[in-house]
């Protein structure tokens, strides 16, 4: 897994293209993701190009899931947990005490996905995306192990 750069926008929004075939986020909005420098997007990439991608935004205290994905061909080999897990390890390192995404209130296989992952829903957002559909806000407390030391993650800070 690595650290994604703005030189991997190209990259980066080909794979959102082929994971959401709907509803994806715009290339221009991916493109201030990875420059901005409160960002981290992770990337696995695989043998044929990228696999998995999973894009984060620190926000005080708290990191925020913008969107997590899996190539179709590798879904289901617990590639979704693993990102997951290396999100909570950088919030851990960065002293961040919470985690939290939204999710579709129609997506009941991303939402039994986070719960098994501990994740806890703490709202419903009527109206959240823009073509009008509900989420769910879900959110996990991650407590620091005591002694642990913080480390940067390669190509947080970019210059634009």
């Amino acid at each position: 897994m690595r650290a994604a750069s703005p030189a991997d926008l190209d990259t980066v929004y080909q794979f959102e293209t082929l994971c959401f075939q709907e509803h994806r986020f715009r290339e221009e909005h991916v493109d201030w993701i990875l420059r901005n420098p409160r960002a981290l997007t992770l990337l696995e990439d695989g043998p044929d190009g990228v696999t998995a991608a999973m894009m984060l935004l620190f926000e005080g205290r708290m990191c925020r899931v913008l969107s997590i994905a899996v190539a179709p061909d590798v879904r289901r080999r617990g590639t979704g947990t693993q990102l997951m897990q290396a999100a909570e390890s950088a919030c851990r390192e960065r002293g961040i005490s919470s985690i939290r995404l939204e999710v579709s209130t129609k997506n009941l296989g991303a939402i039994e996905f986070y719960r098994r992952l501990g994740y806890r829903m703490d709202g419903v957002l009527y109206g959240y995306y823009s073509w009008g559909e509900d989420a769910y806000s879900m959110r996990k407390a991650l407590p620091a192990p005591k002694g642990l030391r913080r480390r940067r993650w390669p190509a947080l800070r970019h210059n634009a």
